[in-house]
């Protein structure tokens, strides 16, 4: 959303901020105690990258509060969990560092 506000902002009169929407597409999300036999648990992520659960959960939240603050609900969303590994070995996946 933040970036959306600035857009808006920055046509001048005619423009309006009403409402955001926050999109996420991640990896397997590994929600503890909710096991889905098409994800990878045993997949690791670099010390310098966050989880695919991580980013779900800060992301939202950062997404609510900002768009708050300049008075901008975040009224919509959709999210995205996506991973798997070829035969091969090699991983493909929506990944955020």
């Amino acid at each position: 959303t933040g970036g959306r506000i600035r857009d808006v902002q920055a046509t001048g009169r005619g423009a309006n901020v009403v409402a955001g929407i926050s999109s996420y597409c991640v990896g397997n999300l590994n929600v503890p105690g909710y096991v889905l036999p098409w994800e990878d648990h045993l997949a690791a992520y670099p010390s310098n990258m966050a989880s695919p659960l991580q980013i779900e959960i800060e992301a939202s939240n950062g997404a609510s509060d900002y768009g708050n603050k300049f008075g901008e609900p975040v009224v919509s969303g959709f999210t995205r969990s996506f991973g798997m590994t070829l035969k091969s070995g090699e991983r493909r996946e929506w990944i955020k560092p």
